[in-house]
């Protein structure tokens, strides 16, 4: 479950790192690929959102 998660999360902050400038939608897409991880980690929704 965590290695899981730990990956999906590594993968997300390389969309922030592979860009030259961190922008709004970077941000936007990186906090939802978070989102996703989280919930399927099963972690509550409420903390998810």
């Amino acid at each position: 479950m965590f290695e899981g998660l730990s990956d999906r999360l590594e993968r997300s902050f390389k969309i922030l790192k592979g860009h030259g400038r961190i922008t709004e939608i970077n941000v936007a897409e990186s906090v939802k690929e978070i989102r996703k991880a989280l919930i399927e980690a099963d972690v509550s929704y409420k903390i998810a959102k």
